[in-house]
């Protein structure tokens, strides 16, 4: 007994979870570090059964460890998510060390805990960033940007998370993860009255788990509109211009301050945001040039008309609807002494009879009939019978 006195003494300094369990799954020494895990003290566990802190299906599903070690006397260690009675979940890294006494029987078992929550969380944080970014073959897909939110606010704890664009005093959410806040994708604030005007004031990512005597948000307009106690934003930087700032807020305070490794989380989701947002926008860009030159190629330079090619287009669209039961006429227009006009008068001249022309002819049809420039002074007018 003096030596469990000694070595439980050693024990109770170290960080470490440590508890002793014996035969009949009853705590028989748990050091501070270990009880303060459950909230409890370690006068509050002695003599409690492991039920009392297990759920039913994690205890059972650690039974048959027990059971090995009692009978075998080997050592073991494992990782495994753990649900305790209060409903949280903690995933551990778990070492047993038999107590094996001088008739080489096991008398109890030495359990040391590492709770790795924390390590685990931001792993598969940092696994879904990458997938969110790289699953679907580098196809650009906004949705990746609300997932990115709603792994944010689930990691961290918070109640919305918001992905927004400032443009000329602006703030408007662009995407938005929230079940307890009242805003959406779309809405639209004057960006003095937000935390990521915070933000943009210093310019890099800032964050504060009491904003009410943070003197960077105490006196601001955004929280005496809003009240929100923990926030953390960094800018999002675009083609090295701000783009926006991604944001995530509770109105309460939370149990801890944001560590180290919840601040660089943020920083990769940030990285990751602006590595869709680009790819959307150069690909928005790539779509507008090609709807471009197809206009280009499609338009009549002079008049803004369509041109041959495309007057050839409608003429077979039109056949293949007419098909179907839907008729269509076609009349073919040309400026009589157009040459005349040109010779007298120049081909300034010329040029603004055939747009007075064309603007007469577009002017006088419907939306769903089609005036084309063949060429020169020769012109079409595809009219629907509909």
């Amino acid at each position: 007994m003096r030596k469990h006195h000694i070595t439980h003494r050693i024990i109770e300094q170290l960080p470490t979870m440590v508890a002793y369990v014996d035969r009949d799954r009853l705590f028989r020494y748990v050091n501070t570090s270990y009880a303060g895990f459950f909230d409890l003290t370690p006068q509050e566990m002695l003599g409690k059964p492991l039920t009392d802190v297990l759920s039913e299906e994690s205890y059972q599903r650690i039974k048959p460890n027990h059971d090995h070690i009692f009978a075998t006397g080997e050592k073991m260690e494992f990782s495994d998510s753990v649900t305790f009675r209060n409903g949280r979940k903690s995933f551990l890294d778990i070492r047993y060390l038999p107590e094996i006494d001088e008739q080489d029987k096991v008398t109890g078992i030495y359990v040391l805990v590492e709770d790795v929550s924390d390590y685990y969380a931001s792993v598969d944080v940092m696994r879904t960033i990458h997938e969110v970014i790289h699953k679907r073959g580098r196809r650009i897909d906004p949705a990746s940007i609300d997932e990115l939110l709603k792994v944010g606010v689930e990691y961290l704890g918070v109640d919305i998370g918001t992905a927004s664009s400032i443009q000329n005093g602006t703030y408007t959410i662009e995407w938005v993860q929230t079940a307890k806040m009242d805003f959406s994708a779309g809405t639209q604030l004057p960006l003095a009255t937000t935390y990521c005007s915070v933000v943009l004031e210093a310019n890099h990512l800032i964050y504060t788990n009491d904003a009410s005597k943070d003197s960077r948000f105490k006196e601001h307009a955004s929280y005496q509109t809003y009240g929100l106690e923990t926030y953390i934003g960094t800018p999002l930087i675009i083609n090295d211009q701000v783009w926006g700032i991604l944001g995530f807020a509770r109105k309460s305070k939370r149990a801890e301050p944001f560590t180290e490794l919840e601040i660089e989380m943020v920083r990769m989701m940030g990285t990751a945001l602006e590595t869709v947002i680009t790819e959307q926008k150069v690909r928005s860009d790539l779509i507008r040039q090609r709807d471009d030159m197809a206009l280009i190629a499609y338009t009549d330079a002079l008049t803004g008309l369509k041109n041959r090619s495309a007057g050839m287009e409608i003429l077979e669209q039109s056949l293949v609807r007419q098909h179907g039961g839907q008729g269509f006429v076609v009349s073919v227009i040309d400026f009589d002494h157009f040459k005349t006009i040109n010779d007298t008068y120049g081909h300034d001249i010329g040029d603004k009879v055939l747009i007075a022309g064309s603007e007469a002819m577009s002017a006088a049809v419907r939306s769903s009939d089609s005036v084309v420039r063949v060429g020169g002074e020769e012109f079409m007018v595809v009219t629907c019978l509909c």
